[in-house]
C-alpha cells in the first residue's frame, strides 16, 4: 500500500507512530547484526579449528554484516521520511498538527523500495479550517 493510502486509512498520527516503530525495529535488527558480526570476527581462530569451521564463521559474519547494513539503511530512510512529513504536517493557516485528509500523492509503485523516497509529496486538506498544502 502507498504512503498516501496508509496516511488516509490510518490518519497521520498513527502512520507517523508506525513509521517510528518500524524504523526502530530495523535499528534493533542492525544492532543485532553488528553483535553477530563482531562475535564472528572474535571467533576466528586459524590455528585451532578446521577450514570448514573457518568458512562457516566467515559466511555467518558476512551475512550478519550485510543484514546490519540493510537494517541501518532502512532505519535511516524510514526515519528521514517520517520526519520530513512530520515537519510539514502543521496546517499553515490554523496550525493544527496532523489533522488532515489526503487529497492526492505522488505516484509510486509497489516495487519502489523505501530507499526511493517516494512519495516526495502528499497533497492534504485540513480538517479544521479547510486549507490545502503539500506534505514533504
Amino acid at each position: 500500500m502507498s504512503v498516501g493510502q496508509d496516511i488516509g486509512r490510518l490518519g497521520f498520527r498513527r502512520w507517523y507512530e508506525g513509521q517510528l516503530v518500524r524504523s526502530h525495529v530495523y535499528l534493533v535488527a542492525a544492532f543485532f547484526g553488528l553483535i553477530v558480526l563482531l562475535s564472528g570476527i572474535e571467533m576466528l581462530d586459524l590455528t585451532q579449528r578446521s577450514p570448514a569451521y573457518f568458512l562457516l564463521v566467515v559466511i555467518v559474519a558476512a551475512a550478519a554484516g550485510t543484514g546490519m547494513l540493510i537494517g541501518w539503511r532502512r532505519f535511516n530512510v524510514l526515519l528521514a521520511r517520517a520526519e520530513q512529513f512530520a515537519a510539514t504536517a502543521e496546517c499553515p493557516a490554523c496550525k493544527a498538527w496532523g489533522k488532515f485528509s489526503v487529497l492526492a500523492a505522488e505516484s509510486e509503485s509497489d516495487d519502489d523500495p523505501p530507499e526511493a523516497g517516494r512519495p516526495h509529496w502528499v497533497r492534504v486538506h485540513c480538517s479544521k479550517c479547510g486549507a490545502d498544502w503539500n506534505l514533504g
